[in-house]
């Protein structure tokens, strides 16, 4: 549910991002005037175009990230049962690799494919669909045209995981007092806290490589 109600509160702005990497020809002067162009050109519903992959993709990138980072770490851990930084890392690294295999990449080429196209015109539309998208690219390109873009997305969501989990566990450790297996729970606030200071460090390592993607 949490997966579904993000991607209703994200992909307006996740169609404005997207827009304005892809605006070679300058045509949007920023976040505001890009989304306001594209809901008076194109229709305000156009703003959630590909929300049903969009929202799909999270959920199962979400329960797919939790349980292989849960899997890796016991991999790792020590005879003890502990987990240094750099076996957390490693963990949160292979975590997203993961997802970015076998959920992120094909899910956000059908996005992507459906938030480039435009025009009102249901006939003129290449795609319209998220299934009918995902049909037409396994028909025109091949298995590999769901894979596009695959590399650059395993080092994205690498990276990103790498740093939220290794960030996320510190944070409740230097702000909190909380250790791994020690029992103690944290309020609410504090692990909101933690983890929007941990979410926001990946991002910072990951903009120019998703950019670049």
């Amino acid at each position: 549910m949490g997966g579904v109600v993000e991607a209703c509160c994200l992909q307006p702005i996740d169609v404005i991002k997207t827009r304005l990497q892809l605006d070679k020809a300058h045509k949007y002067k920023g976040i505001y005037h890009c989304g306001k162009t594209v809901a008076t050109e194109e229709g305000v519903r156009s703003l959630w175009k590909g929300l049903t992959p969009f929202a799909t993709h999270l959920t199962l990138k979400y329960a797919l990230r939790m349980s292989s980072n849960s899997f890796y770490q016991s991999l790792l851990r020590d005879k003890d049962g502990r987990l240094n930084d750099g076996s957390r890392l490693a963990a949160g690294l292979a975590a997203g690799v993961t997802e970015a295999v076998v959920i992120v990449t094909p899910f956000e080429v059908v996005k992507i494919r459906l938030q480039q196209q435009k025009g009102l015109a249901y006939g003129q539309l290449k795609y319209h669909n998220p299934v009918h998208c995902a049909v037409t690219i396994l028909r025109e390109e091949g298995v590999r045209g769901m894979w596009s873009g695959a590399t650059p997305t395993m080092m994205r969501n690498g990276t990103n995981q790498m740093c939220l989990f290794w960030a996320k566990a510190n944070m409740d450790k230097y702000l909190w007092g909380k250790y791994e297996g020690d029992g103690k729970q944290l309020t609410p606030t504090q692990s909101m806290t933690s983890g929007f200071a941990a979410a926001f460090l990946g991002p910072c390592a990951t903009g120019m490589r998703d950019m670049q993607g």
